[in-house]
């Protein structure tokens, strides 16, 4: 009888979690605030934001800020070459105080 009510607890607890993951109500954005090449980069970073980029931050591993630039504008080339290789957090922030953050490899 445990065995028997084991099962019917996992295969419920299952379908449960499918069938709340592909629920086609739920209100999840998943638009990108911004796209970023070539990544690992060397030189010259290209970022291209959905909208107008306020911010872009570089992060390194240990937290600590490496760099931040302003801007007003919705496509973007910065020269990275001063940074040191490494992994950063590249983080952006859009005209619409959206933020999103992501993995960049410097060579």
């Amino acid at each position: 009888m445990k065995t028997l009510f084991l099962i019917f607890f996992l295969l419920a607890t299952c379908h449960t979690a499918v069938s709340q993951s592909n629920d086609p109500n739920r209100d999840i954005e998943t638009k990108s605030v911004f796209k970023c090449h070539p990544n690992p980069v060397e030189n010259d970073l290209f970022i291209v934001g959905t909208h107008k980029i306020k911010s872009v931050e570089f992060i390194d591993v240990l937290g600590k800020r490496a760099a931040i630039y302003l801007f007003n504008k919705s496509i973007i080339k910065l020269d990275v070459s001063y940074l040191k290789s490494g992994i950063y957090l590249l983080q952006v922030i859009d005209e619409n105080n959206k933020v999103e953050t992501k993995k960049l490899v410097v060579k």
